[in-house]
């Protein structure tokens, strides 16, 4: 990927598509993801990540069994490196039937290395919450 935004979209649109080689092409490793309630997993390669953890899409079903894409609403670049670019980015996860669930907001970080863009770290913080 050339881009930090380009990667960030990749990653997204692989796992509406429910790719595990796309997605596994959009990662960065080691790959760190943080969820809502404070688990956090760090997979060391694309092999550990095919035989010992979920894809995103299995874990959003577990919650919302009804899930069949999440729509992209926000991307904004909060923080860049030369070799970093941090988002936060803002998705509605749409049903099966067209209903949306509330938004959830996340922070992801894509960097670059070996010649390419790539997400290494997701953090979930869940739905929007009115301060």
């Amino acid at each position: 990927m050339k881009s930090a935004r380009e990667a960030a979209a990749n990653h997204h649109d692989s796992i509406n598509a429910q790719d595990t080689d796309a997605y596994l092409e959009s990662v960065k490793f080691p790959f760190t993801y943080q969820n809502y309630n404070g688990v956090s997993i760090t997979v060391e390669t694309p092999e550990a990540y095919k035989s010992q953890f979920p894809m995103p899409w299995e874990i959003i079903k577990r919650t919302e069994p009804n899930w069949s894409r999440s729509d992209l609403v926000q991307l904004e670049e909060v923080a860049r490196s030369k070799s970093s670019v941090a988002y936060k980015l803002v998705g509605r996860r749409i049903n099966a039937d067209g209903s949306a669930e509330p938004d959830f907001q996340a922070i992801w970080i894509a960097v670059f290395t070996s010649g390419k863009w790539g997400i290494q770290f997701r953090h979930n913080l869940g739905s929007e919450v009115d301060s």
